[in-house]
């Protein structure tokens, strides 16, 4: 045999498989998915992504960038049936689907004529009652599920299915030194510098927020708080601006909306604020980890499997401002134990929550799927 001949024989062995996410928005499942193609394992694997939303597609320049096709198969009114159609057709062209949150679960189960492999983000709390009741109805047709922390995994345990694997989400986040200073020096000056990074959705707690800014206020701490995320409904953006300025805090807390250098904006930060009322195991407190910026965050889903009270961050009781204000001021005031707590949710995060390792260990749970070991 050739070298040709050997190439092409290893290309024609590699498994097909299509992920399928409703967007590709700078969200977190959304950037799991653009870092972790630059991990995945062209040798064994021919990977391509398909996205219903035309309009969420922010992230494709990052899959072009690690050589991996995306493909919008929505139309301008995003899901419908044409996407199914479209869907059932890409799965008969790949051997394996992997489905990210409930759109694409339900979508991908529905059509799918090989197996189907389903990621759940988050809490059921976090999605609406048609998308809960969608997910659970067709859990039974996923070949495999994916749980990003065990809190996640519990709350779908009792679904008709397969029993959810635990696979943490990764983080791989570089910044710039340069620009961490400069947007520093943009957003606050000498002023501390407290960050938030969430899409606008309910379950995200920027009401918290913007409460937890009240007692910051007025606790006479002289800080700028800025909150990085999209819209998932137009004017989304300003209604929390609003909401900031009725509550007398719009001078010192700032909503920004989308920005791709959320990860340089919590490294610039003094502390990483998280005011969820639901999550599953958000990204950007891992980011802020690895990143070393100090985390003052509620105690839901899975943020207590990596941020363990005053080990590797501040927690408090979800729905109580007051409280994380106080933890916010207490990193704020006392940079020693900012340090500390910094320094070990650095290594913890390093040690267990790598993308290389959520890489592997997904496709190896491809391969189980498929027969291949």
């Amino acid at each position: 045999m050739t070298s040709r001949e050997a190439a092409e024989h290893v290309v024609s062995q590699r498994r097909r498989v299509l992920v399928v996410i409703k967007g590709l928005g700078v969200g977190g499942a959304e950037m799991l998915i653009a870092s972790a193609a630059h991990h995945w394992d062209r040798d064994r694997f021919e990977y391509r992504v398909a996205f219903v939303l035309p309009w969420k597609d922010h992230l494709v320049a990052d899959l072009d960038e690690a050589g991996v096709e995306a493909i919008c198969i929505g139309g301008r009114r995003g899901m419908s049936l044409g996407v199914l159609r479209h869907l059932r057709s890409m799965s008969r062209e790949v051997d394996l689907v992997h489905a990210h949150l409930p759109v694409a679960g339900v979508s991908a189960r529905l059509v799918a004529s090989v197996p189907v492999v389903y990621t759940e983000h988050n809490l059921a709390g976090s999605y609406r009652a048609l998308s809960r009741w969608a997910n659970r109805l067709t859990y039974g047709r996923n070949s495999a599920v994916i749980a990003v922390s065990q809190p996640v995994a519990e709350a779908v345990a009792g679904y008709r299915g397969p029993k959810p694997r635990v696979i943490p989400n990764g983080v791989d986040v570089v910044v710039d030194p340069a620009e961490v200073g400069a947007i520093r020096h943009e957003m606050s000056g000498d002023a501390p510098l407290v960050a938030h990074v969430g899409n606008i959705r309910p379950h995200k707690g920027h009401r918290n927020l913007i409460q937890t800014a009240r007692y910051l206020r007025k606790a006479g701490s002289g800080i700028r708080i800025v909150s990085a995320g999209g819209e998932k409904h137009p004017g989304d953006l300003d209604r929390v601006r609003d909401e900031a300025d009725r509550a007398g805090v719009g001078d010192i807390l700032a909503f920004l909306g989308r920005r791709r250098d959320a990860a340089t904006l919590i490294a610039a930060a003094d502390v990483f604020v998280s005011p969820a009322d639901v999550e599953g195991l958000p990204v950007s407190v891992l980011e802020a980890m690895m990143l070393g910026t100090p985390v003052a965050a509620t105690a839901v889903g899975g943020v207590p499997t990596v941020i363990k009270h005053r080990r590797t961050g501040l927690l408090v009781e979800p729905g109580d401002p007051e409280s994380l204000a106080g933890a916010v001021l207490e990193l704020l005031e006392d940079r020693g134990l900012a340090s500390k707590l910094a320094d070990a949710a650095r290594a913890l995060v390093e040690e267990e929550h790598g993308m290389e390792p959520m890489v592997r260990a997904t496709e190896r749970l491809y391969e189980e799927v498929l027969g291949d070991v």
